[in-house]
């Protein structure tokens, strides 16, 4: 599956990538093991994104440690061993509260999602052999369902994509790290 197959127009997308030193069964193996314990930016960023929410009474319990994948706020849509994992669904990311939780969407129905008043958000991790180790990829794509939200969507954007590239980079060094057997 690739991102094109559910979210072929984004508004807004954010890549990454790094070389791993590393074939990809290793690399597949490092990318599901990594704990949120291991990425301490993540950590700060989900903590304070979350503050609003533990605040008001929710979410708590949603940063105790756990793999970094079953961590995402949108489900699996896709996996492929050892080449590519993709995850997407409808989110109100930009409302203080986090927003209502979105609707559960398989790969086909997240595609053809149309209701208002919410973004669609999509990552995905790929590997892809490469001078005898691993390239691992991340890209996250957002579109609006309607005008009003992509306003808003993209004021928010502005303010966390820093932090959700961040984010992405600490991941990929971790999964490094653990692939090349220097974080265990």
């Amino acid at each position: 599956m690739e991102l094109d197959d559910v979210l072929p127009r984004p508004e807004h997308v954010t890549r990454q990538s790094r070389w791993i030193a590393a074939p990809p069964p290793v690399v597949w193996e490092a990318l599901h093991a990594v704990r949120l314990s291991e990425l301490p930016v993540t950590l700060a960023l989900s903590a304070a994104r979350f503050l609003p929410v533990v605040l008001s009474g929710g979410g708590v319990g949603q940063l105790h440690d756990r793999a970094f994948l079953d961590a995402l706020p949108v489900p699996l849509l896709g996996s492929e061993a050892p080449t590519a994992v993709v995850f997407g669904g409808a989110l109100q990311a930009w409302r203080p509260s986090g927003g209502e939780g979105g609707p559960v969407l398989d790969a086909e129905h997240f595609r053809r999602f149309t209701q208002r008043g919410w973004v669609k958000a999509a990552m995905d991790f790929r590997l892809t052999p490469r001078n005898g180790g691993t390239e691992l990829s991340s890209e996250t794509r957002v579109m609006s369902t309607d005008a009003e939200v992509r306003r808003r969507f993209d004021r928010y954007w502005r303010f966390v994509r820093p932090g959700s590239s961040a984010i992405r980079w600490e991941v990929l060094t971790a999964v490094e790290l653990k692939a090349t057997g220097r974080l265990p």
